[in-house]
């Protein structure tokens, strides 16, 4: 195996470990529920993976195998493209893909789909409230995680990574405004605050992104 898949699949492994042991602490009486999260490498994210729901790169986090997969060609460029911030980087997507398990084992994956039936038109929105909100849980970890809790250089990589990952930065850069997508993970600033909320004050309860006028 190369080094950098070596060292990917390393970085993976200590943020999975890291997670599920934080959040059945923080869930007390869940552990089992915590613990049942896998995480599958792929070389690429195919729709037999989720029921048809998904394909592509990863990661991505399939509440119906409460599975991440993580596509190892598009972290590998990801690893590339982060750099120095690689670790940060890498640990950050994992720790936010675990915080849809969290979402999921609270019910909210049900309530989203609800809300999206009910209102269709309303859904971009729901949905980037419903990312954000993981990016905050994803903060609530690392606000307790025994790994990297204590960590100022890590936190200032992986903030410095979130603007890189916001949707301002990656549409701006599609070749014409007319092919954009829209946005359903939020801007690099609204990622960057959220996780910050998580990281600051520990506190599920701090993450009601559904709760606020504009997230």
């Amino acid at each position: 195996m190369p080094p950098a898949d070596m060292r990917l699949r390393a970085i993976v492994a200590r943020a999975r470990d890291d997670a599920i042991a934080t959040w059945s602490r923080l869930m007390q009486g869940r552990a089992l529920e915590v613990a049942a999260v896998t995480v599958q490498f792929v070389s690429r994210l195919a729709p037999a993976n989720c029921y048809g729901l998904y394909a592509g790169d990863g990661p991505v986090y399939c509440s119906g195998n409460q599975t991440v997969f993580v596509g190892t060609a598009a972290a590998g460029r990801l690893m590339a493209k982060f750099g120095s911030q690689a670790e940060a980087g890498i640990a950050f997507l994992i720790g936010h893909e675990i915080g849809h398990h969290i979402q999921n084992l609270n019910g909210r994956f049900h309530a989203l789909s609800q809300a999206i039936y009910t209102s269709p038109e309303a859904g971009p929105d729901y949905v980037r409230r419903f990312e954000l909100q993981a990016d905050c849980l994803a903060g609530v970890w690392i606000h307790d995680s025994a790994a990297w809790a204590t960590s100022s250089a890590f936190r200032a990589d992986l903030l410095a990574v979130l603007t890189d990952i916001g949707d301002d930065t990656i549409l701006a850069g599609q070749a014409s405004p007319k092919v954009r997508r829209v946005g359903l993970h939020g801007t690099g600033e609204q990622r960057q605050r959220w996780f910050l909320r998580g990281a600051q004050t520990g506190d599920m309860e701090a993450c009601d992104t559904f709760g606020v006028s504009q997230p």
